[in-house]
């Protein structure tokens, strides 16, 4: 059955049509034959004459780049004039499409950092960490049938108002200094990323700048994210991250074709040509007890597995999202939307590093100054789309690239915020007097903290640059040493009951000493980073170790006996909610 009659027959057999729905269904048909057309087409091999070194930006790029940033920044103005209150600022009313929250949770958490990061580590290190998305559907079991029906219950704001409830307002305040933590050095790494991006596609260095270009890219986007955020609000932010997600889809599947096209080659192709690059590997080892060797697959599953469930179940930035949506059927949607469109991104940039391994294997006259192509790893794909690409494609590319990192600022700054508005001050202004309205309130503090990460982005920069490593290996040092013991907060308040703040705070601060070490233990020892634990159990380490303590502690310092908090446990939230529902 072709698609157009699949559609006409769901058409005929639904009670009710939606139009929406068929209009959305015709358009991905029409996106998927025109794909296959393309690719079916035999194009010539392009010169080795026109395959241009360092071309740069032209004028028809930049031109993109700035109808793209007037869209995102209309987008933002017109949504900002609609806000009302703090609760159209931080969940939009509780009335976002489920598909566009899907795609706008997938566009924050495959942020500039996993654009760039997975077809370098692809490049540099072989498919190992892609291995991991084997575990997803077990994580996606998790996360649909244990998180999303308990946070939806809930109906918050601030995922952390959870934990006061639970145990108490020390335990909130932790785990909201743990969040703010973890978002400051995730909102810093995407910045660096973008901007690391555009020093390499601009062409040659521009003289009149002292000092390296990317510091003053990290300074522009900081400023202009600082705008953006006050104004646009979660509605602007979503709404541009669907935008976004398009974008980036379309580049990988440029690059990939535009490979595919110059050197007549194919992923078979590409994947023997990886084979037999001397310096790497393809397929890492399935397991090894020595927890410095840096990849195995059982370590790759279970890194991906302890990600997902950890950042679903703790992260404000993601449960802010199911919140703006108006029912759990609908969060579910999201979820699966997200799950879908990621596995679909990954599979695409992995393979888009196994595309650019062979270009840059091949044509080693195009590889930036002073690198190989398996040394060059994360600032192959940047350059290859302002030095490969038609002029204009990648103004655009590009142009989602700072974009996506305006977002992720926002969306952290906005997170943030809401804990900050939420968690924080009122407890701090209690019995004084307003000097400012809440929205107001809310966008003063969305520019003060977009500075404080712009600022924490130099000494990002300037860390990365001098350790080595790609961007993936350089995520638990900044922000995922925090993703575990945030997480175990929540699952030790869902499930643990015999657990409350005595015995909660000393599991997570001994989870985060665990995670320190795990994450800087080269720098701690004055080792080589060779010696370092495997960074893909920087998340999970922690988590198993607060948890097994938090266990340990239930039985030996707790009572035992009732205690406010049960109410507050994952069994006693569902299943009242599930006799209001019945009744």
């Amino acid at each position: 059955m072709r698609f157009g009659d699949w559609c006409d027959r769901l058409g005929e057999n639904a009670e009710r049509p939606n139009p929406k729905i068929q209009n959305w269904i015709w358009t991905l048909g029409f996106g998927h034959c025109l794909v296959i057309e393309i690719w079916k087409l035999e194009l010539p091999p392009v010169p080795e004459s026109q395959l241009s070194l360092d071309a740069g930006l032209e004028w028809p790029d930049f031109l993109a780049i700035a109808f793209y940033f007037a869209l995102t920044f209309g987008i933002a103005v017109w949504f900002g004039r609609k806000q009302k209150d703090v609760d159209d600022f931080f969940v939009g009313g509780r009335r976002m499409p489920w598909f566009a929250v899907g795609l706008s949770i997938l566009a924050t958490l495959f942020s500039t950092l996993s654009y760039l990061g997975m077809p370098g580590e692809m490049i540099k290190n072989g498919m190992g960490v892609f291995l991991g998305i084997l575990a997803a559907p077990l994580s996606m079991a998790v996360i649909m049938l244990l998180w999303i029906p308990f946070f939806m219950r809930l109906q918050l704001t601030s995922a952390y108002e959870y934990l006061e409830l639970r145990f108490s307002y020390p335990v909130r305040l932790i785990g909201a200094a743990l969040f703010v933590l973890l978002r400051l050095g995730w909102m810093s790494m995407v910045i660096f990323a973008a901007s690391m991006a555009l020093d390499r596609v601009k062409g040659p260095d521009i003289l009149w700048l002292p000092g390296e270009d990317i510091y003053w890219w990290i300074g522009l986007v900081g400023i202009i994210a600082a705008i953006y955020t006050a104004v646009g609000g979660i509605q602007a932010m979503i709404w541009t991250d669907v935008l976004q997600c398009l974008l980036l889809l379309a580049g990988v599947l440029l690059a990939i074709g535009y490979v595919a096209t110059v050197d007549g080659t194919g992923p078979v192709d590409w994947w023997k040509t990886a084979a037999n690059t001397e310096g790497r590997n393809n397929l890492p080892p399935l397991f090894s007890w020595d927890i410095t060797v840096r990849t195995t697959i059982v370590f790759a599953l279970i890194n991906h597995f302890f990600w997902n469930i950890c950042t679903h179940g703790s992260d404000q930035v993601v449960l802010q999202r199911y919140f703006s949506v108006s029912s759990l059927k609908n969060a579910r949607k999201s979820y699966f939307v997200n799950f879908l469109v990621d596995l679909t991104m990954a599979s695409l940039l992995s393979l888009c590093g196994l595309a650019l391994l062979a270009f840059y294997l091949k044509h080693a006259d195009q590889v930036p100054g002073g690198l190989t192509a398996v040394k060059g790893a994360d600032k192959l794909f940047p350059h290859f789309l302002g030095n490969q690409l038609p002029a204009g494609f990648a103004g655009l590319i590009i142009s989602a690239f700072l974009c996506d990192a305006i977002q992720t600022l926002e969306s952290g700054v906005n997170a943030i915020t809401a804990v900050a508005a939420n968690d924080i001050v009122p407890r701090l202004r209690r019995g004084r007097p307003r000097i400012m309205s809440d929205l107001a309130f809310a966008r003063v503090m969305s520019i003060l903290i977009t500075m404080a990460v712009t600022a924490n982005a130099y000494f990002v920069a300037n860390r990365v640059q001098a350790i080595g490593e790609t961007i993936v290996g350089m995520m638990p040092k900044f922000f995922n040493m925090f993703v575990g013991p945030l997480a175990s907060l929540f699952i030790i308040g869902m499930f643990f009951r015999r657990c409350t703040a005595r015995s909660a705070i000393p599991a997570v601060l001994c989870g985060f000493a665990v995670s320190i070490c795990w994450s800087w233990w080269p720098e701690i020892r004055g080792v080589p980073k060779e010696q370092a634990p495997s960074f893909l159990l920087a998340i999970a380490a922690p988590c198993l170790t607060s948890l097994s303590i938090a266990w340990i502690l239930g039985w030996v310092v707790e009572r035992g006996g009732a205690h406010s908090g049960l109410k507050f446990t994952w069994r006693e939230i569902v299943s009242q909610e599930e006799m209001k529902s019945e009744s």
